[in-house]
């Protein structure tokens, strides 16, 4: 990432989200202060054939009634639908309108919807019927981008970001970028994806879903939830914020990204992948590692993962002070790609309101994982930077620093 020039600082002026605790911040917010779980019995399909029926699935008043139309074409997914709802929100809450705006979306699964509402006759074809065929290339993740670009009229540059687990990360960090390289004046950037019988089933052939609930850092953790959301963020240069008079509700200060090329799957034990990563982005943010305040945590429930976290942290941190690090994914589930967009308006709002959200519901916590987890009650604190950890499969490792309202390098 390019260094930060110190004088005009990316700040966020506009958020918008959408999860299973339901739609916009002070949702999400009051949900994770009370522990609130938005995980149950998956609804979308039968999991009868599966070791788990949970799920963290949005709210069916905020999703389509129906996918396709009286003649069986498609209309809105499901992806697109929670990408438009988060978009306008974030739009709006920025006083923003789509001139001169460029749209960055992450996802790791793309619209699963036209797949899955193939009637199997047609899904077992071979070749492809044509109109199916068509189907599968509009479920793509340009197209995602693209559809959430058009729905809030914004005529900048449209970027999909893979990167699995970690791609609204991905995103908020392609927009940081080029906002400081000039090449565009606001960034819309965040993540998406819907919940989807083929994202569960598998990680239902991983043996990564939880079957009674996900407990990040837990001694007796048995895997994820899987969830859905989305949430996007609105980004531009502070003296482009205060020209227009928006409000500064954060500053995204830096990125940071590494890979550990270890398994298409499964973490590197050392965590060394995720420790460059934290590394990389408390450097870009000119920020000390001492000056980190809370470590919104990946903290996904599975026994490899938390461990290489928590492995990371302390190749981070060493012998120094230890910031408390936390996550929320037992009441939102694993968005997937939403995940990071997602804990990135948890930050903003954890800075907003000086109060870390607790991990809730993780039971007795793995000796083994020897760090402050704050467990089960919100904790008031003196918050000024915050980490924002993604790690995703095929070791993708992507971090974001956010800094509280007013920060800059040199403050």
């Amino acid at each position: 990432m390019s260094g930060s020039d110190g004088r005009d600082p990316v700040v966020v002026t506009g958020i918008g989200v959408v999860t299973a605790l339901g739609r916009g911040a002070p949702s999400l917010w009051d949900a994770v202060l009370a522990g609130r779980s938005g995980v149950r019995p998956v609804r979308s399909f039968s999991t009868s054939d599966y070791a788990t029926c949970l799920g963290a699935e949005v709210p069916a008043a905020l999703l389509p009634s129906s996918y396709r139309d009286g003649a069986g074409r498609p209309m809105v997914g499901r992806a697109a639908a929670l990408s438009r709802l988060a978009a306008e929100d974030a739009l709006a809450g920025a006083g923003s309108d789509g001139a001169g705006l460029a749209v960055a979306v992450g996802t790791t699964m793309g619209e699963p919807t036209w797949i899955e509402t193939w009637p199997e006759e047609d899904a077992r074809a071979w070749p492809p019927l044509p109109h199916r065929a068509a189907e599968l290339l509009a479920g793509t993740p340009d197209v995602l981008a693209a559809d959430t670009a058009r729905h809030v009229g914004a005529d900048g540059r449209v970027l999909a970001l893979g990167g699995a687990c970690a791609a609204g990360n991905s995103a908020l960090a392609w927009g940081l970028d080029v906002l400081r390289s000039g090449a565009h004046t606001r960034v819309l950037a965040g993540g998406v994806d819907a919940f989807s019988r083929t994202a569960f089933t598998g990680f239902a052939k991983l043996g990564a879903l939880a079957r009674d609930g996900c407990r990040p850092f837990g001694r007796d953790r048995q895997g994820l939830v899987l969830g859905e959301g989305a949430a996007f963020l609105v980004l531009e240069r502070r003296s482009s914020a205060a020209g227009r008079g928006a409000e500064e509700l954060a500053v995204l200060a830096g990125a940071g990204h590494a890979c550990d090329a270890h398994h298409p799957t499964a973490p590197l034990p050392s965590g060394a992948g995720a420790a460059a990563a934290l590394r990389s982005a408390i450097e870009d943010a000119r920020v000390d590692r001492c000056d980190v305040d809370w470590v919104c945590a990946h903290g996904t429930g599975t026994p490899a993962n938390d461990a290489a976290e928590i492995a990371a942290l302390h190749m981070v941190f060493g012998d120094g002070p230890r910031p408390p690090a936390s996550s929320v994914k037992s009441l939102t589930g694993h968005g997937l790609g939403a995940a990071s967009a997602v804990e990135a308006v948890l930050s903003v709002l954890a800075l907003q309101q000086q109060v870390i959200p607790p991990t809730w519901h993780a039971g007795e916590q793995d000796p083994a994982l020897d760090w402050d987890i704050v467990p089960d009650e919100p904790r008031e604190a003196p918050l000024r930077i915050i980490a924002n950890q993604a790690y995703a499969f095929g070791g993708i490792d992507v971090v974001t620093v956010l800094a509280a309202p007013g920060w800059s390098p040199c403050s």
